[in-house]
């Protein structure tokens, strides 16, 4: 019986110390085309069509919001795009953003992205049968538990076309929050 009060407290010293178990910490679920039989956060799965022509299959997923080390609040998007088509893919990083809204349904000031990694080009080279994963990161305007809703649009490119997607995400407080280890580049 002795053991067990010390046995809460260093638990709850172990979870102060985690930054997943931070107040400020918070999971994010897609909103449709849900697939949960990939590790790691429940993802959006998209079959990406241009002209009638499979040319991707992507999945979008956030690893959720957070505090920074440098007290700012953050979020992650996830992205894993494998190229179906005949011809090269370009993830357009520049068309990229990211809409938060507030517990009241209304639009947030636009959240800012800080970082694609890994970091390369604003468009981002797919080339047929490759796969990339990339992770976006974008500073909130409010902390992570002030956002109950986000969409992130994104756009996938060829040389002549160009498609844009929407993927909603609803804060889940009662989602696990997981880091998602991307696989290992594909080399030709």
């Amino acid at each position: 019986m002795g053991h067990r009060p010390a046995a809460l407290v260093a638990a709850a010293l172990a979870c102060s110390a985690c930054g997943a178990c931070g107040p400020e910490t918070t999971s994010f679920r897609t909103t449709d085309h849900s697939d949960t039989t990939r590790f790691g956060p429940p993802s959006a799965a998209y079959d990406v069509y241009l002209a009638g022509q499979l040319v991707a299959r992507a999945h979008v997923w956030s690893t959720g919001g957070f505090i920074s080390a440098s007290d700012e609040p953050m979020t992650h998007v996830g992205f894993e795009i494998s190229n179906a088509g005949n011809q090269s893919l370009m993830f357009d990083g520049d068309a990229l953003e990211l809409v938060a809204f507030d517990s009241d349904g209304d639009r947030l000031p636009p959240p800012r992205l800080t970082a694609i990694t890994p970091r390369g080009p604003s468009l981002v080279m797919i080339p047929p049968g490759d796969t990339i994963v990339l992770a976006a990161y974008f500073l909130l305007p409010v902390r992570p538990r002030n956002v109950i809703g986000m969409e992130a649009r994104w756009m996938l490119r060829t040389a002549s076309d160009e498609v844009r997607q929407l993927t909603g995400f609803l804060r889940d407080d009662d989602a696990p929050i997981l880091e998602r280890v991307p696989p290992a580049p594909r080399s030709k």
